[in-house]
């Protein structure tokens, strides 16, 4: 049976804490305790069952040397391929996930003591947020890398995070922690406050904590400035890894759509007006031989990683009404303000009239300028993006649960409401643009008003623009069950727990009305709209202890949804005991993921990225298979009221030995195949739609054949914008190695103890599209190659003595390599590659005679940067940007 927790607020719980006073006896009950066990409704004496459960304490996660959930979690091994941190100009900057599997974050469910967390409308309602959880609030967490959609629902398919929360404890404790990196940028402080009441009749536990970290700029790191790629052509503009064409680029729209400089000298330096080096050309397209290109670096002022300010304060409370009925309380609150600063805004001035060609007061004759053609223009003078991403989370839960002879039973409500808020300064507003350019006066031979052509010539404020966005997510659910003991079997008693549950969501995400009609640029995400649903669910669980050493668990879960339909999904479990000390298991199950609200109602919203452009192949006769021409263009997606749920299916199979007293190996094979995945149609995959519906004859706009669909192409053949969909498009075949081994030693030089967690992807498959012949195909196995490590590694070893402690913590990413065989040669040739990746942590704690404790320490200490591509490029989801970062903790208890 899952023992629910219940919500007030916080200051109704510290009021209730106040009435109580706890004694302090303890129980003289012989009879072994029953847990709860993440992964099971039924409790039960043992922590090991048929499904893998890591456990993380709060002093592993401490030893990890990082200071949030989010940080520590992203570390594990159990998150193949990483997950989004944090990083900068992206709408998801206030965000971190982990993603069990290497699947989706939208494909692990997160709960706090057995309840969903509030999902971040950030994230379009699909995901937690990490950071919002407060490590000094964590007692440990529990790492189910089962599906386990038969017992908590939707998301649950590639496993469940369960963050258990503190609740015994008595006294109060204050603790603070300073990072500093040895490159610029990123310090951070960290403090919290914890007091506690607890004893027989129950316990109150308050946490407080306060984060706050500091941005690191691109500029601050060796890697991530601008650079010529490694073999790279200085003369091409995107061989630089920095470089954007959007500088003070002329571009003839009126005719042959080449790029020039705006200056007949040529000269872009002419336009580093500031004393900084951000203009530079002119520089070539290799694509468009006629383009002549005033590039801007964007990395001397955009950040890599955002500022970061936290606040969060969590009250849980328990009280024994009597010994057959307990009522808990949580109440949890949470604010992040996160600075998020891009580079100036880059944005297209369109000309409504001929412009003559002049010189300027400074010395710099303007080329002419004629009806119809645009002009790339960086906003530098305008100074950065800034984008204040505020977060609040709000959740309340209230419960009871109790028990009489053989039956037992829990009742609880939940609500929680997600709100963020977004204040975006230094966009421009587009439609002002052309409006603002000014006139030549042939009568003066002066220029009246704004000239873009000419460096010197200054933005009117009339093109400045906010680009404010609001989303809102909130929750309910009212939920119960019921667990029975109903019959004796060889190996014991069979239990039987049924339960329904019933809850209402919500969403709503808008922007503000000129973002929302497409006139400000350089924002991200549009409005995601506004809905909701109603969901019913029933489900049952059955342990049969068929022998004292086999037993089998049966779970069943039935769902409806207002807006797609229902599902059920089953779940059979297995644990074999053949000696007392080796454990074998099994297990398999159906999973589901419904459509958010978001991925079924939102608005278009834009996003840029590169493009193959498979119409002007095919304009120049070349084939889909042998396409090379790409552009940087937007792409427009939408949500769709047709989604299906995702499906999946996975099985387990798995073994605990312990090693005498001090040693345990555990292993595990797990396999996870998935359909009908949401996810956008592919933008390039809109073009060669197109191209293979003139190849077989039909003559037709692709989105007059798949409404929804589109594109926008210029007169030279450049790809201006495509128009996507959401859809249940793909499927994916998963499968992978889990091995777990420790032990500890109790020695006269001090206790010491290891463990070692190694992940190994065996395989990893996916459909795609086939650009040859546009049918379906599955891809050849991704495990190993770029983005996809095949082996990840985590250890952690632990001494202490007296007063003194050292932690030891490392982990362990391994190369991936993109390659290619010849197929004249059957030579095989790596073409790009991440090399292998270690980072080491190691800390020292010394107790003080005063109950207070000082702890030292370091993050990767071989100073290891993140791992670059062949074209200069990272992976922040695997790797971090810090670099070598001391620390210091001083903890007081009284």
């Amino acid at each position: 049976m899952n023992r629910s927790q219940l919500a007030l607020s916080i200051g109704a719980a510290w009021a209730l804490a106040t009435a109580p006073v706890w004694a302090e006896e303890t129980s003289n009950n012989e009879e072994p305790e029953r847990i709860e066990v993440t992964g099971s409704h039924i409790k039960r004496i043992d922590m090991e069952g048929a499904s893998p459960v890591t456990v993380l304490s709060a002093e592993d996660l401490i030893n990890t040397g990082f200071s949030t959930v989010g940080d520590a979690l992203r570390s594990s091994n159990l998150n193949s391929f990483g997950s989004w941190g944090g990083g900068a100009n992206n709408g998801w900057g206030s965000q971190s996930t982990v993603a069990l599997k290497g699947s989706s974050a939208f494909h692990t469910l997160v709960l706090l003591d057995g309840h969903r967390m509030a999902k971040s409308p950030v994230m379009d309602g699909g995901a937690a947020n990490l950071n919002t959880i407060p490590m000094a609030a964590v007692e440990r967490i529990e790492i189910l890398t089962d599906g386990a959609s038969a017992i908590y629902g939707t998301d649950a398919i590639a496993g469940v995070i369960n963050i258990i929360l503190r609740k015994e404890f008595s006294g109060v404790e204050v603790a603070a922690k300073g990072e500093w990196p040895e490159a610029e940028g990123g310090e951070s402080n960290h403090y919290t406050f914890t007091g506690g009441i607890s004893g027989d009749l129950g316990s109150v536990v308050f946490t407080w904590e306060h984060y706050e970290r500091d941005a690191i700029f691109m500029k601050d790191r060796d890697y991530s400035r601008n650079q010529l790629k490694e073999g790279g052509d200085p003369r091409y503009v995107y061989d630089y890894t920095g470089l954007s064409a959007s500088g003070r680029t002329l571009v003839r729209s009126s005719d042959s759509w080449d790029y020039l400089v705006p200056l007949t000298s040529g000269d872009c330096s002419a336009y580093n007006t500031s004393g900084k080096n951000e203009f530079f050309g002119p520089l070539e397209d290799a694509s468009y031989p006629n383009d002549r290109i005033c590039a801007y670096d964007y990395t001397l002022e955009a950040a890599i990683q955002n500022d970061q300010r936290r606040d969060n304060a969590l009250v849980n409370y328990r009280y024994n009404i009597n010994d057959e009925i307990a009522l808990t309380a949580r109440a949890y609150w949470a604010y992040n303000e996160t600075i998020d600063t891009s580079a100036p805004t880059p944005a297209g001035i369109w000309f409504d009239k001929d412009l003559p060609s002049y010189t300027t007061a400074e010395g710099h004759e303007l080329v002419e300028v004629f009806n119809g053609d645009h002009m790339l223009y960086r906003f530098n003078t305008m100074g950065n993006r800034r984008a204040e991403h505020n977060d609040s989370i709000l959740d309340f839960m209230i419960a009871l649960d109790g028990s009489h002879d053989l039956l037992s039973w829990d009742f609880s409500f939940n609500h929680n409401r997600y709100n963020n808020f977004t204040w975006g300064q230094n966009y421009i507003h587009t439609p002002s643009l052309t409006d603002a350019v000014g006139d030549y006066n042939a009568e003066t031979g002066e220029f009246e008003g704004w000239d873009p052509r000419d460096p010197y010539s200054e933005v009117p404020d009339a093109v400045k623009a906010n680009y404010d966005k609001r989303n809102e997510s909130s929750y309910w659910e009212a939920m119960g069950g019921v667990s029975v003991d109903v019959f004796e079997l060889p190996g014991g008693t069979t239990s039987v727990y049924v339960g329904a549950s019933y809850r209402e969501e919500a969403y709503r995400s808008e922007v503000d009305a000129q973002a929302e009609a497409g006139n400000v640029y350089g924002g991200n995400g549009g409005a995601g709209g506004t809905a909701e649903r109603e969901v019913w669910a029933a489900y049952f669980e059955m342990l049969f202890p068929i022998l004292d050493n086999l037993e089998l668990n049966v779970a069943g879960r039935y769902d409806d949804y207002s807006d797609f339909g229902d599902t059920f999904n089953p779940q059979v479990a297995l644990r074999y005991n053949p000696i007392e000390d080796l454990m074998f298991r099994a297990s398999w199950g159906t999973g589901f993921r419904a459509p958010t609200l978001t991925d079924l109602y939102s608005g278009l919203q834009e996003g840029y990225g590169w493009r193959k452009n498979y119409v002007r192949c095919y304009d120049n006769g070349t084939s889909p298979a042998d396409c090379g021409e790409w552009d940087y263009a937007a792409a427009y997606t939408g949500g769709n009221e047709d989604l299906e749920p995702e499906e999946s299916e996975s099985y387990n199979f798995g073994a605990v030995w312990n090693i005498g007293d001090n040693h345990y190996v555990k292993a595990d094979y797990w396999h996870l195949e998935l359909e009908n995945l949401i996810q956008d149609y592919n933008p390039n995959l809109v073009l060669l739609s197109q191209v293979f519906l003139w190849e077989n004859g039909v003559d037709e706009y692709i989105g007059d054949v798949v409404p929804g669909l589109g594109y926008e192409i210029g007169a030279n053949g450049r790809l201006q914008g495509i128009y996507s969909l959401t859809g249940n498009f793909g499927a994916s075949e998963r499968e992978g190695l889990d091995i777990e081994l420790g032990g500890n030693y109790e020695t006269q030089l001090g206790d010491i103890g290891w463990n070692l967690a190694w992940s190994h992807y065996l395989k990893y498959t996916e459909e795609y599209t086939d650009e040859e012949t546009g049918e379906t195909a599955v891809s050849e196995d991704k495990a190993g190659r770029k983005y996809y490590p095949d082996d990840r590694i985590n250890v952690s070893v632990d001494w202490t003595l007296g007063d003194h402690a050292v932690a030891l913590y490392a982990y362990y990413i391994s190369k991936q390599e993109n390659d290619w065989v010849d197929p004249e040669t059957g030579v095989r040739e790596v073409y790009d590659q991440f090399d292998s990746y270690t980072s080491v942590n190691a800390s020292y704690t010394y107790h003080l005679p005063w109950q207070g404790s000082l702890s030292v320490g370091g993050r990767n200490l071989f100073d290891e940067d993140p791992r670059l591509d062949e074209n200069g490029e990272t992976d922040t989801a695997l790797y971090d940007i810090r670099g070598r970062t001391w620390y210091a903790t001083y903890k007081q208890s009284f």
